[in-house]
């Protein structure tokens, strides 16, 4: 992705020479995510995630790209106090943080938050510059995440190619407060009707169909926002 989640504060792009002696020291709960009111998501989360959040698809630099809406006025009304999540699906960026995927052009780089360097934790190079087992096991896992984020944007390409997304203005009001979305997009499930047999059939069988109409109903989730407002 090219936006990076609210959550860094510090974000950084590493580097072998430059963070030679980093060490990390993981977090202990979701308690970074207290501010965050938007997640990006990747391809394989999309379907779990419109069961818990609001889904909609945004544009940044002629790129098109899902998302989850997970907050308020500066509050992720799905996190508990503990640090911990209110419901079954965590979005999968969530799970790599302090590390991350930036996109530039066709390339991604791995970034960091330089909030949870620590003189107490886990090496990321070694005194050669080469990854640490540690670091192995995490950029094994930023790999698949940049790919399912690239998976993300090509769907989100094709839909809007094929005129099943609309650009859309959304005001939310909850108990929690209130919420405007400007130039979003959303399903243009009128649009179907007009597509040839042809190419309904492919996306389809792409598993696409399923993820628009997906979206589509979850916004009926911000309805969660006042059962959490009430909790």
């Amino acid at each position: 992705m090219k936006a990076i989640m609210k959550a860094f504060k510090k974000a950084v792009a590493l580097d072998s020479t430059v963070h030679r002696d980093l060490k990390v020291k993981m977090p202990e709960n979701y308690s970074y995510m207290a501010d965050v009111e938007v997640v990006p998501l990747t391809y394989s989360e999309i379907l779990s995630a419109t069961m818990y959040y609001p889904v909609m698809f945004g544009t940044q630099d002629r790129e098109v790209f899902p998302f989850a809406v997970t907050g308020i006025n500066g509050k992720n009304v799905y996190l508990k106090k503990d640090g911990t999540w209110k419901v079954d699906v965590v979005p999968n960026v969530c799970k790599h943080y302090p590390f991350g995927v930036f996109k530039e052009g066709d390339e991604y780089t791995i970034i960091f938050d330089e909030v949870y360097s620590s003189d107490y934790g886990e090496r990321i190079f070694d005194d050669e510059g080469s990854d640490t087992e540690f670091f192995s096991k995490i950029k094994q896992g930023l790999t698949e995440l940049a790919r399912d984020f690239h998976d993300a944007e090509e769907c989100s390409k094709e839909l809007l190619e094929l005129g099943l997304l609309k650009q859309f203005d959304l005001d939310v009001d909850t108990k929690l407060g209130k919420m405007q979305f400007r130039n979003m997009l959303m399903a243009n499930v009128e649009n179907l009707s007009k597509i040839l047999p042809e190419k309904l059939y492919n996306i389809n069988s792409k598993g696409y169909l399923l993820i628009l109409y997906a979206h589509y109903l979850s916004l009926r989730n911000f309805k969660l926002f006042d059962i959490f407002a009430e909790l």
